[in-house]
């Protein structure tokens, strides 16, 4: 079983979540039962639940009423999963700003993680 986080910017706001709370309810049953599958299966949960983007960056994808969503994470140490960026993707590749979001979100959160402001 892996722990999931969602990543805290350092004003105190929490991406992911905020972009869940966001859409219907229905939309976020579904997003909130393919986390629980991630929780469970991890690296295994396969396509077309997850997929590689790059480097660490993983992405849940979930397709709901509102749109095709894309949730980027990373695994961190052990058997920590942390959500860095949520969207809702519009077309065939993934923008490249929404990637780039998702990686300053990891590496702040490792920076930060590395002085200890987490504990």
């Amino acid at each position: 079983m892996y722990n999931i986080s969602f990543y805290k910017t350092r004003r105190g706001e929490y991406p992911v979540k905020d972009f869940i709370e966001e859409l219907d309810k229905k939309s976020q049953a579904k997003i909130y039962r393919y986390m629980v599958l991630l929780q469970e299966q991890g690296p295994d949960l396969p396509r077309p639940y997850t997929d590689h983007v790059k480097g660490k960056i993983r992405e849940l994808r979930v397709n709901v009423s509102a749109g095709n969503v894309r949730i980027f994470y990373f695994f961190f140490l052990r058997n920590n999963i942390i959500l860095l960026h949520a969207f809702k993707k519009k077309t065939m590749a993934l923008p490249r700003q929404e990637i780039e979001k998702a990686e300053r979100n990891m590496l702040d959160f490792i920076s930060r993680y590395e002085k200890e402001e987490f504990r």
